[in-house]
């Protein structure tokens, strides 16, 4: 197999590395101590914290590293997942749940949900992307789900709630799975649409505590009357499943790169200890 890195990649793989060094590893650890020990520290100067590094990263290009220029993007993934990962896993959670959103709308999208879309989240105006999926009823299965989507005139009125949604609080974009023709075989009628994070009825819950990558936020997300256009739907109707287990198929790439950075900053630490 060739796996030499061309021009290009290092490039990229080495400006990842320094920013990872610069401005994540000396902050790694107070995201996840800030989340851990609330009563005794500042949530709030994790997030500011977080939020700033990930627009700085959007002015890097590392969140459309598989778009294309045409829409803001730079087209470069795992080398820099893997740098950001051995930095901060906290801060490489979204970066890669933002490109996954990307490459969603780029390979699924209509070209006016692109150019509306893409540009938005490769430059930090949407800060990260979201992917609603999982429900409490439909985890590794999502052909079980019961988020309801329903006609209504031109619109589509969304009902129900996600569940474990990374980075949900910061989101400035949803792409949402909900049933649509609950006649149809199962995960035969869902269908996937573009939800922005301020849509009237769209709220978000409770940050999970959980036992690592803490600085990394996942919240239930909860549709009440959500009324989205018909321009929303990403993709064919009922056709959403196909998009559930094909496009984000993409994403193990990016946990597979980051988990590989840990592993490389885990292997640092015990140099360090062993000196």
């Amino acid at each position: 197999m060739y796996t030499q890195l061309s021009d290009e990649q290092q490039f990229i793989q080495q400006t990842a590395q320094r920013f990872a060094t610069d401005e994540l590893l000396p902050f790694a650890h107070l995201l996840d101590k800030e989340q851990l020990d609330q009563g005794q520290s500042n949530p709030e100067q994790g997030r500011a914290k977080l939020l700033e590094n990930l627009s700085k990263l959007a002015d890097l290009g590392f969140m459309g590293l598989d778009i294309s220029s045409e829409y803001g993007g730079t087209e470069a993934f795992s080398v820099a997942l893997t740098e950001l990962g051995r930095g901060c896993a906290s801060t490489a959670v979204p970066v890669s749940v933002t490109n996954m959103v990307a490459e969603v709308i780029k390979a699924c999208g209509t070209e006016s949900q692109r150019q509306n879309c893409l540009p938005k989240l490769c430059s930090g105006d949407f800060a990260v992307g979201g992917l609603c999926l999982t429900e409490s009823t439909a985890g590794s299965d999502p052909s079980g789900m019961r988020c309801r989507a329903v006609k209504q005139g031109e619109n589509w009125l969304l009902n129900g709630s996600k569940l474990y949604i990374t980075s949900a609080e910061y989101a400035g974009l949803f792409v949402v799975w909900a049933l649509t023709d609950p006649e149809a075989p199962k995960g035969k009628g869902i269908s996937c649409f573009l939800v922005p994070a301020d849509t009237p009825g769209l709220s978000i819950g409770k940050a999970e505590q959980k036992m690592g990558q803490r600085g990394s936020s996942t919240n239930e997300v909860l549709f009440e009357d959500c009324c989205i256009p018909a321009d929303a739907i990403l993709g064919t109707e009922n056709q959403g499943f196909k998009i559930a287990v094909s496009q984000l198929a993409g994403g193990r790439i990016g946990v597979g790169s980051f988990a590989l950075g840990i592993g490389l900053a885990a292997m640092d630490f015990a140099r360090e200890y062993i000196v």
